[in-house]
């Protein structure tokens, strides 16, 4: 964790445990603490409905889509979860909040998952001849029973569901996260022990189904690549233009072009200047707004109704407000891939250009768009799309919210949602506020690095909600509403603070980790899908909540209409949570015996409906002063209490700011203006040192094994509790995946990576391994899907790897020549960049599936990039319905090129087969291969599938350096033909080429 503030007695480092400790003790005497009351009896209070929707849509021309209508506040059809009752007066042991025990220090027999290096579950007895029972989606560790001393354990045959391997201490672990299946398994082993003896066993397992529906989330998200400050990565596609757009009074408009032109402002449309790309193109050359954006929808709907496929760029110049601009993603309007976007964003210095205008997108699914560093007052709506991301931008003071429905992939990210509103009246009275971030029906949400503040109501509100005042805090606003038909969210690394009501609410479950929740009247739930008033059971995820802080009950109250929670913490209804390292504390400053007296009512800092796989959760000082009120500890023993006294936010703002007092609203202020460069980071770190908590990990590690670790999912990169020394391995580290299945999100250039026989899923971002890339023991898969990059320097090693591009980007930098599967689907191949070799060895296959792959090479330079087929290898052009892919030079997008420069080889060896069953385009010719220079000879040609109304050439051809198929109708037979006026570069000449290979001459047929 970073540390960005400054202590004046440290200077700029962080001060260490003992030293915060120390330094503390030196500053003002300890506050009073509340006194030990009991709670007030506050009646029974439930969490809210959905948030406002955006209202029915009346544009005429766009009648076939209703945007949904905002819910009233007495809809009492849609019931919420109720929270905890506070507890009677004659019930002081609370028990509505199922607090656990704090883990025993006296029980050494549980051994940790990760040998001794952070948290786990005890380790489920594996013994001969009987049937486990195991918990199906979930990771199981077992420990191997034996009356010998186990040296070592080996998988000798794997699970038909799932996956296991071997921990660092000999126990096993079953990942069944990412499957559904449950009834009875197994799987064998072979167990070496210490005496030089061999036993082989047979593991039989019965599992249950998973308890949560949807499983674990795996993180598969939308996400680019980013740079060292941790801003995206923009690629350009083949179809591309930059509109720049300024409401300077510089900004040509449309007299203005037609005064240069010398032609009529009705002749300067859309479409005209589309031939005429030095408008719009540059800086120097922005258009005003209004013919600005004729451009941009001319550029999206070149013939008229039907939209483009493009990574067209609209740039708004800063500083200035934009009205009247539209929605800018039309239906259908979409990117051209994942990694080549659409892409709105801004130019030039100053604050971001504020759009009034609400960005919808809705009626056609619009897939690949970003939105980036603008401030859409009017708020992001999308009720249908895919591959979208908001990212440092701004909602503010009013601004419409962003509501993401039926979508798959949103991400949110870096981004400022506060003082939002969508407030309603009636009869002279507020009704719900507003909600900054609302999603249902959405898969794949990521939200990181996000401020979400002081949303849904005004601090000059009344009580009894009067027009006459401000917006009013609501239990119909807040934060963040995630319903729970939401799945596979990560939430990480966000500051959620005085929200109208609750916080954040996962009512689908999440991956929540390293947010601050600050004085909201209800911090977060997590329901995992449950949803009584919907008949909803657990159709969610699993949830893993981790080093989260949750501090000061906001208390916010008024008299007319339903308030809900004052001063909630964590409510959980999902089942088998882990809540991990987690601090909840001081509902009210106990530096400030005005707050404390202001506070009257205490609701519950924890309550678990369905029990929980670990809870460690710290809970200290959560009391309010009410007559009934009472302080609510857990996992306290041996807290430095004077030391988390002291460890308030108050006086994190006071440090911050230099003051020598400071409330929430003006640290929270100051981040937002960037006065101050404080993260969510940051501010858990200065609580875990207050509260005693390690920080996991301390960046020292260079090398880490991954091992799944059954307190959560045991499949992500990006969870740190699953490498050794809790810590996800960074820049210029070393991983080891020991024979485990990995989903990997983010971006990271690291030195060596070993699959040891394990799989990995590139699903976002960009993995870079700049070192040695091996797969130890037992053959190894990797997998680039959607907007996933996978960069090598070569492959050397003897397992063979299996290489899947469905999407995303493969790329090869260095030298290829260990034994490969590379099938190739969707996505970009980049076989060999500048100055790298990818070579087919005996017993490799390159298979090129259907006609959406693009496979070759591209590079920064001229430099020489090959693939060199050696004798044994195959190479496979499989057909669809539209024909074939080729190998090819093509522009990536990877270099802000307009060509790839290099120099591209291919050497022929080997079988080339040529799959037809799924053709079904008549006659037609295909390049299958077009390089620089074409060399070598091929062994053996093979048609499959050719039907009997179709006949196949196959063209060789070493002068224009390309090999065609030519498809006409015929008698279904296959034939070939070479052409070559001039000898290979090493070889026989022609006569003597198809004498030593037995290709068919003239006539012949070639069928398989």
């Amino acid at each position: 964790m970073s540390w960005t503030f400054n202590f004046s007695s440290f200077g700029s480092k962080l001060p260490t445990w003992q030293e915060l400790r120390a330094w503390r003790r030196e500053q003002n005497s300890a506050p009073v603490s509340p006194e030990d009351e009991e709670n007030s009896g506050e009646p029974e209070v439930s969490l809210p409905s959905p948030p406002p929707e955006p209202p029915k849509d009346d544009t005429p021309e766009e009648p076939e889509v209703e945007l949904p209508e905002p819910p009233k506040d007495d809809t009492p059809e849609e019931p919420e979860v109720e929270l905890p009752e506070p507890p009677k007066d004659d019930t002081p042991e609370e028990p509505e909040v199922e607090l656990p025990e704090p883990p025993k220090d006296d029980t050494p027999e549980e051994p940790d998952v990760d040998s001794g290096t952070g948290p786990a579950i005890e380790p489920v007895s594996l013994a001969k001849g009987a049937t486990t029972a195991v918990d199906g989606g979930r990771v199981t560790i077992f420990a191997v029973e034996a009356t010998q001393s186990i040296a070592s354990i080996q998988i000798t045959d794997g699970p038909a569901h799932g996956n296991v391997t071997v921990n660092p201490d000999n126990t096993l672990a079953l990942v069944m996260s990412g499957s559904d299946y449950s009834g009875s398994l197994s799987f064998d082993f072979e167990i070496s022990y210490a005496n030089g003896s061999i036993e082989t066993r047979s593991a039989a397992l019965d599992v249950a189904a998973p308890e949560q529906d949807a499983g674990w989330g795996e993180g598969k998200h939308y996400m680019l690549e980013t740079d060292a400050q941790g801003d995206l990565i923009i690629e350009t596609g083949d179809n591309h233009r930059k509109v720049y757009v300024s409401e300077s009074n510089n900004a040509l408009t449309r007299a203005d072009i037609a005064d240069r032109e010398g032609v009529s402002e009705g002749t300067v449309t859309g479409k005209w200047l589309m031939d005429h790309p030095e408008y719009g193109g540059s800086e120097d050359m922005a258009l005003a707004k209004e013919i600005g954006i004729e451009l941009w929808e001319a550029l999206l709907y070149p013939t008229g109704g039907t939209s483009t496929i493009a990574s067209h760029w609209l740039l708004f110049e800063k500083g200035y407000t934009y009205e009247d601009a539209g929605r800018l993603i039309g239906g259908g309007a979409s990117g051209e891939s994942p990694l080549h976007p659409l892409y709105v964003s801004s130019w030039g210095e100053g604050d971001r250009p504020v759009l009034t205008d609400s960005i919808r997108i809705f009626q056609l699914e619009s897939r690949n768009v970003v939105f980036d560093d603008i401030a859409p007052q009017g708020g992001v709506l999308s009720l249908g799309g895919q591959n979208i991301i908001v990212n440092n931008s701004q909602f503010a003071n009013g601004g419409g919210m962003v509501n993401i429905q039926n979508t798959e992939g949103f991400t949110l990210r870096d981004s400022d949602l506060s003082h939002i509103l969508n407030p309603a009246q009636a009869n002279g009275y507020w009704g719900g506020g507003g909600t900054a971030f609302y999603s249902k029906e959405t898969n794949g949400i990521l939200m990181e690095n996000n401020i979400f503040h002081h949303n849904g109501w005004e601090d000059d509100y009344l009580p009894d909600g009067s027009t006459e005042g401000g917006v009013p805090p609501s239990m119909f606003a807040h934060g963040v509403y995630l319903q729970n038909t939401t799945s596979d969210v990560t939430a990480r690394d966000n500051i959620i603070s005085q929200s109208s009501s609750v916080g954040a609410q996962f009512r689908g479950g999440a991956f929540i980790e390293d947010n601050i929740f600050v004085d909201n009247n209800v911090a977060t739930n997590m329901m995992g899908g449950i949803y009584e008033g919907k008949g909803d059971g657990p159709i969610g995820n699993f949830t893993f909540f981790t080093d989260n802080v949750v501090t000061s009950g906001a208390h916010k109250e008024w008299t007319h209409g339903a308030v809900g929670g004052r001063t909630l913490g964590v409510d959980v209804k999902a089942i088998n949570t882990t809540l991990l390292d987690n601090i909840i504390a001081h509902l009210a400053d106990p530096d400030n015996p005005e707050e404390q007296a202001q506070k009257t009512v205490t609701h519950a800092p924890l309550t678990i409906h369905n029990g929980t796989a670990y809870d460690d959760t710290i809970i200290y000082n959560w009391a309010g002063s009410g007559p009934s009120s009472k302080i609510v500890e857990n996992n306290t023993p041996e807290l430095d209490t004077g030391l988390a006294d002291q460890t308030t936010i108050q006086r994190f703002a006071a440090d911050v700011l230099g003051q020598n007092k400071a409330t929430i609203a003006e640290l929270m202020e100051a981040i937002r203006a960037g006065e101050v460069d404080v993260t969510a980071d940051d501010i858990i770190a200065y609580f875990q040192n207050g509260f005693g908590i390690d920080a996991s990990g301390d960046g020292s590690a260079t090398s880490h094994r991954f091992i799944p670790n059954a307190l959560a999912d045991g499949i992500r990169w990006d969870n740190r509790i699953n490498w050794n020394n809790e810590e996800v391995p960074d820049d210029g580290d070393s991983a080891d995946l020991s024979g485990n299945h990995v989903q990997y999100g983010g971006t990271t250039r690291i030195d060596d990576l070993d699959l040891g026989g394990g799989a990995l899923y590139i699903n976002s971002g960009k993995l870079s391994v700049q070192g040695t890339l091996a797969s130890t023991g037992e053959a190894g898969l990797i997998q680039t899907i959607n907007a996933g990059q996978f960069w090598t320097n070569g492959y050397s090693d003897s397992p063979l790897l299996t290489i899947e591009v469905d999407g995303g980007r493969f790329a090869n930098t260095g030298a290829i020549t260990g034994q490969t599967l590379l099938h190739a689907t969707d996505g970009q191949t980049l076989l060999a960049t500048s100055g790298a070799s990818y070579t087919l060895t005996d017993g490799s296959q390159l298979i090129i599936d259907g006609s959406d792959a693009r496979v070759g090479f591209d590079g920064e330079d001229n430099g020489t990039a090959a693939l060199e087929m050696r004798n044994g290898s195959i190479l496979t052009f499989k057909s669809d319905a539209d024909g074939f892919s080729t190998i090819e030079e093509f522009r990536s997008g990877a270099w802000n090129q307009a060509d790839s420069p290099v120099n591209s080889t291919v050497t022929l060896d080997g079988t080339l087969r040529i799959d037809l069953s799924d053709y079904d385009d008549g006659a037609g010719s295909y390049t299958l291969i077009t390089v620089d220079e074409l060399l070598g000879q091929l062994d053996t040609i093979e048609f499959v599938g050719l039907g009997n109304g179709l006949d196949a050439e196959l063209v060789v051809d070493h002068v224009t350096d390309i090999v065609r198929l030519d498809i006409s109708s015929g008698i279904g037979q296959g034939l070939t033909d070479i052409i070559d006026d001039i000898a290979p570069a090493a070889g026989p000449t022609v006569p003597e080429l198809v004498d030593d290979i037995g290709l068919p001459t003239g006539d012949q047929n070639w069928l398989v």
